[in-house]
């Protein structure tokens, strides 16, 4: 199954070099073992972002995206397959539709009247905290992530500003507390939750695309908007065996599970490809410090930011910043830090502080008021503290990724 469009993520990701995004560049010499793994070398800006396997990745993300609900919000009566064309229209106009599959052609149910019937109630007793957990409820589960995600579909696509951050949340697989890696992107402006992806598939992938999980824990620093933070988070970067191979824990599957886990590298690229289908117009990201949302968001976003449209920023803050795009803030250090010799600044206002870095060369910061992961971290404590996650490390990995989607949809609602 082939994507329309192509992805690519073979490219050079250096913001400031012509072969940003460009595939297949005269320039491109792999693979190259430079740094102990199979990478592209750029000889234009001497790069080496890692190697990816293209055909696995566009043969997973074509699924993935057949999968999601399109702008129809359809699914067919007889298969349940979302794969819908229009099919003309009733005597009484309303729209039809032939399923590409089964062919059948069907008049989609009043879908209000269907909300308030059956996915209204399941989504209440969620947002309770109550869900029983057996089999008649899968069904009822997968409609309600369909509508949840078919109101996001919907949602205003004049998006602009965009803050990104990842979390690890555990699930019951082959043992208790294993992980499952999640990112989560908010629109900054509104603070709605736009997009929520997990490394869980439900279909069996190319083997690149598998995650290798960690039997030892994983190193952790206590939160705290410090450089002594930021240079140690560069050197977890420096000990991976490659740039983008995230471990992050145990994930370990049950036997009878058909599903897999993916790299979260992997996930993440999808993340921001879908991101930039439905809200082509974004002109900031803010990510949380992990190189891979940066590969990933300018990979996706590579012509814009050639074109200076958009731009990209690494956010690290207190637990509390002032909120609103007017707060008056005041540098007070910059510093060179890691690998890539990125620029860090501290910024502060009433006594509270976050650190910035511009990832596209921006010279000036201007108003940094709005560059934040407020958004973001803001539904990441309130899923932290909803009753739902009481019992959360007791779901399997489909079941955990489809709550978290139900969940930033009552987020957006009902909060």
């Amino acid at each position: 199954m082939e994507i329309q469009d192509k992805i690519h993520l073979n490219v050079c990701k250096s913001w400031s070099c012509p072969n940003l995004g460009v595939a297949e560049a005269a320039d491109y010499l792999y693979p190259v073992y430079r740094l102990g793994y199979a990478a592209l070398e750029c000889q234009k800006c001497g790069s080496l972002p890692p190697l990816f396997n293209e055909r696995e990745f566009n043969h997973w993300f074509a699924r993935l995206i057949k999968n999601k609900p399109d702008a129809t919000g359809t699914e067919c009566p007889h298969c349940s397959a979302s794969d819908v064309i229009r099919y003309g229209r009733t005597q009484a106009g309303h729209s039809r539709f032939q399923c590409r599959l089964c062919r059948t052609v069907f008049t989609p149910r009043q879908t209000k009247r269907c909300f308030e019937r059956t996915i209204e109630p399941f989504l209440l007793r969620l947002q309770q905290g109550d869900y029983a957990a057996e089999t008649t409820q899968y069904r009822l589960l997968a409609k309600a992530v369909n509508w949840c995600e078919q109101q996001a579909h919907h949602a205003n696509r004049d998006v602009k500003r965009v803050a990104t951050k990842v979390l690890a949340l555990p699930f019951q697989g082959q043992a208790a507390e294993q992980r499952l890696y999640v990112v989560i992107s908010a629109d900054a402006c509104s603070g709605h939750i736009l997009q929520v992806t997990t490394n869980y598939c439900d279909e069996a992938v190319g083997d690149s695309l598998l995650y290798t999980g960690s039997a030892s824990p994983v190193p952790q620093m206590a939160h705290e908007c410090s450089v002594e933070s930021l240079r140690w988070q560069e050197m977890q970067f420096m000990q991976r065996c490659q740039f983008d191979e995230i471990h992050y824990g145990s994930a370990r599957l049950k036997g009878n599970d058909r599903g897999c886990i993916l790299r979260p590298a992997i996930a993440i690229h999808g993340h921001f490809q879908r991101l930039k289908r439905r809200f082509p117009t974004i002109t900031d990201h803010y990510l949380a410090h992990e190189c891979v949302l940066r590969g990933a968001a300018i990979t996706a976003w590579s012509a814009e930011v050639q074109r200076g449209t958009t731009n990209l920023w690494f956010v690290l803050e207190d637990a509390n910043p002032p909120s609103g795009t007017e707060a008056e803030y005041r540098l007070t250090g910059r510093w060179n830090i890691g690998w890539w010799n990125n620029v860090w600044q501290r910024w502060s206002c009433g006594g509270a502080d976050k650190i910035v870095c511009s990832l596209t060369g921006q010279k000036q910061a201007g108003n940094i008021a709005p560059v934040s992961l407020r958004a973001s971290d803001a539904f990441v404590r309130w899923l932290y503290t909803h009753p739902w996650s009481s019992g959360q490390s007791g779901l399997g990995p489909k079941v955990l990724s489809r709550h978290v989607v139900c969940l930033a949809y009552l987020y957006n609602h009902y909060r």
